[in-house]
């Protein structure tokens, strides 16, 4: 099978995935509100208001019913079919939970800037807290126009972040292992809360999966870290075969690098716990916005549902999790709200973050997030650019010191790269 063809049956994988995922949780979601009668009576359609033992019904033909609740239908567990639809839950939702939600989550952005500077300040990298912090938000924003997922920020911050650096290898790991220490922080926190959780909650499901994931995270940094290990375990010879062995000895060298600095990634992990739980709160704030029956004693279990749903959208299956995340939230938060709440809750969730993400935007479209030195010699090409009439043997002077600066500003300087030759 050709690369071309294995890249065409992915993205057909991915998009029957997405489809079947949202097929699921399209089951049981209604734009109306529906009530269940009793006996053979029916269902009836429309908008419900409920007033005490009263339940008021106006279908689409504009009809009003009034219904006592004897008259409206049990599920097995005596609680009263009445189903809200969308439109209801949207209009019903307390819009000031929801702006909470964003203003709890948008602070989030600084200090994960500060972190990321952090990392690449290990690799001695020094870029500056403003223009990690502008890579941050670009990044973000990515996650919700590029159909990678949440992996087009990391690509975009890759990219770009080598442009600020002769040590374009070293600047490309440090957004992976930025991305490493989250996913870690993250399988650590839904393992801890996974173990501490009884076993009738729902997240005993997970138990056994969270407490594999971090099992195999802490086996694989063991052998990783231990030169015994190393030498044993990793297969080196194999590895020096392969033509791109030079970048895998340098990622190789960055991440061991960085994991030296223990002090350095104890913070950025205790950092990041810090961050995703308050995350976690906007989104806790988001659930109680549209409706979900969740008090604060719910916080805890809520919370690890949350964790799960953002390692789900990491995964690059479908395009930040669409369906799979709903698909998700269907099962966890079944008993705390009806199918049309649960599914406003993850595209309100989704909102929060799209709006947090905004200053991305201006950030893409500006190409602030290019270095100085870049955006410089762009000016100046656009200045010297020569008019029409200029003489040709002026304007050959100008193509000669525009092609000249390129190459003082693109020649690798790596100790790996090729050498530059000019003729």
């Amino acid at each position: 099978m050709t690369a071309r063809a294995k890249k065409t049956s992915y993205h057909i994988i991915r998009i029957l995935v997405c489809a079947g995922a949202l097929w699921l949780v399209a089951q049981g979601v209604t734009w109306h509100d529906r009530v269940t009668l009793t006996g053979d009576r029916g269902v009836l359609v429309g908008e419900v208001q409920r007033d005490g033992a009263v339940v008021t019904v106006i279908d689409r033909e504009g009809q009003t019913h009034s219904l006592a609740l004897s008259e409206v239908a049990q599920d097995e567990d005596g609680v009263r079919l009445v189903t809200l639809g969308l439109k209801s839950t949207w209009h019903a939702g307390n819009k000031w939970f929801l702006l909470l939600a964003v203003a709890l989550h948008f602070p989030v952005i600084f200090p994960q800037a500060l972190r990321f500077r952090w990392l690449l300040s290990a690799q001695g990298i020094q870029v500056g807290y403003r223009e990690c912090l502008r890579l941050s938000f670009a990044g973000n924003f990515l996650n919700f126009v590029a159909p990678l997922g949440s992996n087009a920020g990391d690509v975009f911050k890759a990219y770009y972040v080598s442009l600020h650096t002769e040590h374009r290898t070293e600047a490309v790991t440090t957004v992976a292992l930025d991305r490493i220490i989250g996913l870690s922080s993250l399988v650590m926190v839904v393992a801890l809360i996974t173990t501490m959780s009884p076993d009738t909650s729902r997240l005993a499901v997970l138990r056994p999966y969270m407490l594999a994931v971090l099992a195999a995270l802490i086996c694989g940094a063991v052998v990783y870290l231990s030169p015994m290990l190393r030498r044993y375990l990793i297969p080196w010879k194999l590895l020096r075969r392969l033509p791109a062995f030079n970048h895998i000895e340098r990622v190789d060298q960055a991440a061991r690098k960085l994991a030296s600095h223990v002090g350095l990634v104890t913070a950025a992990v205790l950092m990041t716990v810090a961050l995703q739980g308050l995350a976690m709160l906007a989104y806790f704030c988001v659930a109680i916005g549209v409706g979900l029956s969740v008090e604060l004693g719910h916080a805890l279990e809520c919370f690890a549902y949350f964790y799960t749903g953002v390692v789900i959208q990491a995964v690059p299956i479908t395009p930040q999790g669409l369906g799979t995340l709903e698909l998700a939230y269907r099962y966890f938060f079944a008993s705390f709200g009806t199918p049309s709440q649960i599914v406003c809750m993850a595209m309100a969730i989704r909102g929060v973050a799209f709006i947090c993400s905004l200053p991305g935007l201006l950030v893409t479209v500006s190409g602030s997030c290019k270095p100085s030195e870049l955006k410089a010699f762009e000016a100046s090409i656009e200045e010297t650019d020569p008019p029409r009439s200029v003489p040709s043997d002026k304007v050959s002077l100008h193509a000669t010191s525009a092609n000249a600066a390129t190459l003082e500003l693109m020649s690798p300087t790596d100790s790996t790269a090729s050498e530059v030759r000019t003729v």
